[in-house]
């Protein structure tokens, strides 16, 4: 009943076509997309959030999300770079989209509830398993395009379409994904790897020559969990992406992990396998095992390690009348070291110890 023409989109029709559950219902009205929200909050109840700069909002709602957009035409300035956008129709919303079977609606109002939009024969090419784009200049205006076509190739068993292979291959050719900003290329990697064939898509993105990538490589990362991403991007010889601290942290580690397991593998001493593991991110260490099982009981040792407190400290070298400098912080390390060997067993031992150092 609403005084907007409302049309279901996208992947949820694609979605419900296939016969799979839809991750979240898209929703493109003519008109103020913001108002639309609103409107459509006051009956749904849910948590509404709205993005004004973009003609967009979303209802999060108990186990789905409902995305608004107002119907836009979308023009690119230079390749790889954000749209600008304006207002228009459900068909000229259509031929901005990505593919073929992405460029399907459905109106859900009152007066033509039901009635199936789609220009550019996106149901056909459901049927037929086909990646498509919508016109030659796709790859070009947007080169993200170029990881979602093989994203959705793989998530579907989809082929790409050939005049559409052609003209990927020759986009990244020009070296076109590098006009992508970091921050957009690591958007595209995330989702990618939030899904269950990513090594698939990953084994594709290598082999179209966008990033190489070893079998190995592909196999370790199925153990990893969470922290495959940081693994992936700690194999890439790229530092563009956008990452936290922490995060940057994570990649650091990770292209040291090699060299980390090697010398492990060829110790047993406690203080050599703190001082091999205490500096790594602590997410880093916990992967270890999951890709060398043999190496648990050592990073379960180093787990247990990292909770001792060191009997002797700062303050106690001050008492005993150690000047601070690079002997200071020497003696520091070297006493832990020895109590982790369990060299020096108790406090006083090691406050002994030292009185003797003292006299040198």
């Amino acid at each position: 009943n609403s005084k907007y023409r409302a049309y279901l989109v996208g992947g949820y029709i694609r979605d419900i076509t296939l016969g799979t559950k839809p991750f979240d219902i898209d929703i493109v009205v003519e008109g103020d997309g913001i108002s639309a929200a609103r409107q459509l909050n006051r009956k749904l109840k849910g948590n509404l959030t709205l993005y004004p700069q973009f003609g967009t909002a979303s209802i999060m709602l108990k186990n789905k999300r409902v995305d608004l957009a107002s119907a836009r035409l979308e023009s690119y300035p230079t390749p790889g770079k954000l749209p600008h956008i304006y207002p228009s129709s459900i068909i000229n919303d259509l031929n901005r989209r990505d593919f073929t079977i992405n460029a399907i609606a459905m109106s859900i109002s009152k007066e033509n509830f039901g009635e199936i939009y789609d220009p550019f024969n996106g149901l056909q090419d459901i049927k037929k398993g086909l990646i498509r784009i919508l016109h030659k200049k796709s790859f070009i205006d947007d080169p993200t395009r170029i990881f979602r076509a093989l994203r959705y190739k793989n998530r579907f068993g989809f082929r790409i379409e050939p005049e559409t292979e052609k003209l990927m291959k020759s986009a990244i050719a020009k070296n076109l994904i590098n006009h992508l900003s970091g921050k957009r290329l690591l958007n595209e990697l995330q989702l990618i790897l939030a899904e269950e064939t990513y090594r698939k898509t990953l084994r594709d993105i290598s082999d179209y020559g966008i990033y190489k990538i070893k079998n190995h490589t592909l196999q370790a990362m199925r153990l990893m969990g969470r922290e495959r991403l940081y693994f992936y991007l700690s194999r890439l010889k790229s530092d563009r992406f956008p990452l936290t601290k922490e995060e940057k942290k994570k990649v650091a580690d990770f292209r040291r992990f090699s060299e980390i397991v090697s010398r492990l593998s060829r110790t047993s001493r406690a203080s050599k396998i703190y001082q091999l593991l205490s500096p790594l991110n602590i997410d880093v260490v916990k992967v270890i095992p999951l890709i060398k099982p043999r190496l648990r009981t050592k990073v379960k040792k180093f787990l247990a390690l990292r909770k001792k407190k060191p009997f002797i400290s700062g303050n106690d070298l001050l008492k005993l009348g150690f000047k601070p400098g690079k002997r200071f912080k020497h003696l520091l390390e070297s006493l832990f070291m020895e109590q982790l060997d369990k060299k020096l067993k108790t406090r006083k031992e090691a406050i002994a110890y030292l009185k003797k150092q003292k006299k040198r």
